[in-house]
């Protein structure tokens, strides 16, 4: 479960970086192609032993400049319950977030962080957070870097997302398919 959540940030991660309006913040542009990041990530859940490992978790997308618009609009409207700010001017963004009962779930999530744009080819992402839930608290400290590769290869559409194996992309999923919930089969 910890790799699957490092992706779907990194996904995101990557796409953060749009050139599409947020509330009253119009982030810097970024370039469209493939793009690769980098994060490390500390998940520490009360009960468990300290995760130390910094081993960074390299993933790699194409990205539109539709597909880093519809993920730019999914984040600004798509936490129920999250209230997201983003202030800040240049190359310097400063982020805060704070859920209660997120998903309908009772519980509380709060983070803060800072994503500093390089140009329209680098971004980098600092960012905090905790969440206490009934029976676990859960503390997240992310540090990741993105940076734009090329153009997308042959064979990979916008929005594909995972890892490069001998020098060839292994698609793991699509960001449009991450929104997507499949309801169970009814027994009627």
């Amino acid at each position: 479960m910890r790799l699957s959540l490092q992706r779907i940030i990194l996904a995101a991660g990557c796409t953060v970086a749009a050139p599409a309006a947020f509330a009253d913040v119009q982030l810097p542009p970024m370039k469209p192609g493939f793009w690769q990041s980098s994060m490390v990530m500390h998940m520490n859940m009360s009960g468990q032993p300290a995760d130390t490992d910094n081993t960074p978790t390299v993933t790699y997308s194409c990205q539109s400049a539709q597909t880093m618009a519809d993920a730019m609009k999914h984040m600004s409207g798509g936490m129920p319950g999250c209230d997201v700010d983003i202030a800040g001017s240049g190359g310097t963004y400063k982020i805060a977030i704070n859920c209660a009962n997120m998903g309908g779930q009772p519980g509380k999530l709060t983070g803060s962080g800072t994503m500093v744009f390089e140009g329209m080819d680098a971004m980098h992402l600092q960012e905090s957070s905790s969440m206490v839930a009934p029976g676990m608290t859960m503390k997240m400290d992310m540090v990741g870097d993105s940076k734009w590769a090329g153009q997308c290869p042959s064979g990979v559409a916008p929005g594909d997302f995972g890892t490069m194996a001998n020098g060839a992309f292994q698609k793991e999923g699509n960001y449009a398919d991450l929104g997507k919930v499949t309801a169970p089969a009814s027994g009627n």
